[in-house]
């Protein structure tokens, strides 16, 4: 006897098919299937698959043939659709199926090819691609930003600050105030922009809480309905579950705001604005996964904004997050507003896609992974308390720029602290080190030359530990990752601050409450 003659092959091929096979009774009930199309049913195996009575494949050939008893000739059918999971997702298959008899009873036999999994890795190709082109840019424009901030920054605090002071100085009625003015403001706008760059290229400063996607937007309906204005009708929905997410609520507001102008632009004799969020989840397979194959599986927090505006076309549409890329006239637009959305959405570790045609509008898709812990209370983000003066606190200041530690140092002896200054981290341990009182707070740059201001920070607490570190920078670089940026309510003041923020910061951290 050979081998063909003492073993059946048909077993051996069913448990070998990439393919789901099965033989079904006319009303789509199993009669029989391999392990394959268990696991596409969402099955552990094809015994329990067998053994489901609630298990039923719908749209059967034999269904469709309606009672014809008196076929003799098997027929068969080749269809691409969706096939519902045990729970209750949909997976995009290819179907064949063949009618036929066996001992009188009419049967169905077919298989099953799972269509996603080859759809999703050329479509995951294609999305690495362009994520990668975009990366590419967007790190182009970082090296920029980062080469240029750090100066930058530490040039507009002095400009800002001592325009200030010297603006306080004056009498209200001078003709030098409104030139002083000028300064002032052309500098905030200069920090504006360079604030914009660090966020496209995800190197901006930024305050990560939990907190409620439905609390930004419902947060801002009123500053919305005022930036759209009355032509445009906004319609905003809010799902029934939570949408936590750890991000800085600024930048989420920026984000809205940002797809709102965008929308308003495009709708220039008016039109709807739809603003949606609510928590979604993600299958391996299903209509989101299949709308949205390079996010991968999981719970999100979903934000949707659209319109009926002009739309774009696809040469606008593959260029829209490209940093100074706009269609507005001269004058009009930077180009940084939908890459600044696009490099907030990727700090947090979110994607963002974009539908438009030209005539039929703008959808713009944002998903940002759901956090576990509870969102922190937004009471009292808009109003903040005047900064008191000192109690005789002592802050040692540091930084590699010396008119920087001098004006910071001003502005602390105005608020009513003690200060020891320092030209850089080597100076500051010496002070520190030659200091018999207390000092109360080390306020340092974080990019120095001669050693970090963590590096700064974790030896000279281990000299003095009750000694409370506020960081202040323009730009971190990586130098806060996984210390200092990753923890909710770190301390660390923005450049270039003004007194007011510089005062306010210092004390918080004082108290503990940075």
């Amino acid at each position: 006897m050979t081998a063909r003659d003492s073993v059946d092959p048909s077993p051996l091929l069913a448990a070998g098919s990439p393919a789901g096979l099965y033989v079904a009774s006319p009303e789509g009930r199993l009669v029989d299937c391999n392990d394959e199309l268990a696991r596409l049913l969402g099955y552990g195996s094809r015994e329990e698959a067998l053994a489901s009575a609630e298990l039923l494949l719908g749209g059967c050939l034999a269904s469709a043939a309606g009672g014809a008893a008196g076929a003799k000739a098997p027929s068969t059918s080749a269809n691409e659709g969706f096939l519902t999971r045990r729970d209750g997702s949909a997976v995009r298959v290819m179907r064949t199926e063949t009618l036929t008899e066996a001992s009188g009873e009419r049967l169905v036999v077919g298989a099953i090819v799972d269509l996603s999994s080859s759809r999703c890795t050329e479509d995951r190709r294609r999305e690495l691609s362009e994520e990668l082109r975009q990366a590419q840019k967007m790190e182009a424009v970082g090296r920029l930003a980062g080469g240029i901030a750090h100066d930058y920054n530490n040039l507009l605090a002095i400009i800002l600050n001592y325009t200030s002071l010297v603006m306080e100085e004056l009498d209200e009625r001078s003709p030098v105030q409104k030139d002083l003015a000028e300064i002032k403001g052309a500098a905030q706008r200069a920090a504006s922009l360079t604030r914009q760059l660090l966020t496209v290229s995800r190197r901006g400063l930024a305050q990560p809480v939990v907190l409620d996607l439905r609390d930004v937007v419902r947060g801002m309906d009123g500053a919305l309905r005022a930036a759209v204005g009355g032509a445009v009708e906004l319609a905003i929905a809010l799902g029934p579950s939570g949408c936590r997410v750890l991000a800085d609520a600024g930048q989420l507001e920026q984000v809205v705001m940002n797809l709102a102008l965008n929308a308003r632009d495009a709708m220039q004799d008016g039109g709807r604005l739809s603003i949606e969020a609510r928590a979604v989840r993600v299958g391996a397979a299903g209509s989101l996964h299949d709308a949205h194959p390079a996010i991968p599986p999981g719970r999100y927090a979903r934000l949707v904004v659209s319109d009926t505006g002009s739309g774009m076309s696809d040469d606008v549409r593959t260029r829209a997050f490209e940093p100074f890329f706009t269609t507005k006239p001269r004058g009009k637009g930077t180009g940084l507003g939908l890459a600044t959305v696009y490099g907030i959405v990727k700090q947090w570790r979110g994607y963002i896609e974009l539908a438009s045609q030209p005539g039929e509008g703008t959808r713009v898709e944002i998903y940002l992974p759901l956090a576990a812990r509870p969102a922190a209370s937004r009471r009292g983000r808009a109003a903040h308390a005047a900064p008191r003066l000192g109690e005789g606190g002592t802050v040692l200041v540091t930084d590699d720029e010396e008119a920087v530690v001098t004006l910071a140092s001003r502005l602390l002896a105005q608020g009513g602290y003690t200060t020891l200054t320092a030209r850089g981290p080597l100076e500051a341990v010496r002070v520190c080190e030659a200091q018999r009182g207390r000092i109360d707070l080390l306020l340092t740059d974080v990019l120095m030359p001669e050693m970090s201001g963590c590096e700064l920070a974790e030896r000279l607490v281990k000299l003095r530990p009750d000694m409370k570190v506020l960081f202040m920078s323009g730009y971190t670089g990586d130098v806060l990752d996984g210390k200092l940026a990753a923890r909710p309510g770190a301390a660390l003041l923005g450049k270039p601050f003004t007194a007011e923020s510089l005062l306010r910061a210092v004390r918080k951290a004082l108290e503990g409450a940075a």
